[in-house]
């Protein structure tokens, strides 16, 4: 089951829960962590102990900007799950994607996310790591130890098992290549990052505007809506998208 942080942030921050164990995705601040610990200990009545993992969908300091201090306080085997593609930034082989379209496309979405701001941890982050800005997007030092990171991916299948409570991952560049969506077919349940974003009250949703390449995102978007039947998308940024069917076929494409 799949729980969204209120008013988390700029980015949405959201819990995993299975029986035994959570997971957290995209914990993008400072303030996102706290308020994603507090979920899990008031709303939840679930211990930091149950919490196994902290993924990210990609690489971008509004969605990884919170890990570490997610990390200080849950237990020393909860690992950080990145795509395989995020090694390479990690152990400075190459920088972060470069992204075309800020005006157009981050503006407008990054404008509308204010409305999520409550605190100012919420514009606090733990490094300087995931800034897709010229001259500083080859900055990746990480405020945690390299061991505690699983790399999932790299091969030649685009969806694997997560490994966690029936989710799978689907690689889905074009925001970033990096980028990935957490889908659960059980439950019609899809996670896809900055692929989709819903900035509209009672919108449903948008393919994203700001991106690294337009052809890739375009492609992982169609390849999502010939796989999967997503009851609920969660996006990056804004609401939840909800269908009895298929919410992804009501989305905006480019």
């Amino acid at each position: 089951m799949v729980y969204p942080v209120p008013n988390c942030g700029f980015s949405r921050t959201y819990v995993l829960v299975a029986d035994n164990e959570l997971a957290v995705v995209d914990p993008g601040s400072v303030g996102a962590a706290q308020d994603a610990r507090r979920f899990i200990e008031k709303e939840l009545r679930r211990e930091m102990r149950d919490l196994t993992a902290v993924m990210a969908t990609h690489f971008h300091i509004d969605h990884i900007g919170g890990i570490g201090s997610f990390l200080s306080c849950s237990g020393p085997e909860t690992r950080v799950f990145f795509h395989a593609r995020v090694r390479d930034y990690v152990e400075n082989k190459r920088p972060i994607s470069s992204m075309k379209n800020w005006y157009l496309g981050m503006r407008p979405a990054a404008w509308k996310s204010v409305r999520y701001l409550r605190k100012a941890t919420h514009l606090m982050f733990d490094s300087l790591a995931g800034i897709p800005l010229p001259g500083i997007r080859n900055l990746s030092s990480l405020p945690y130890d390299k061991e505690r990171i699983v790399y999932f991916g790299g091969g030649s299948e685009r969806r694997y098992p997560l490994g966690f409570d029936g989710w799978d991952v689907i690689d889905t560049p074009g925001h970033t290549e990096d980028s990935v969506s957490f889908y659960r077919e059980a439950t019609g349940e899809l996670l896809c990052g900055d692929l989709i974003i819903n900035m509209e009250e009672n919108g449903r949703g948008r393919v994203n505007r700001f991106y690294s390449s337009r052809a890739e995102i375009m492609a992982s978007f169609d390849f999502l809506l010939r796989t999967v039947q997503a009851k609920t998308v969660y996006p990056g940024h804004g609401d939840p998208i909800r269908s009895e069917s298929n919410a992804l076929l009501g989305v905006e494409p480019l």
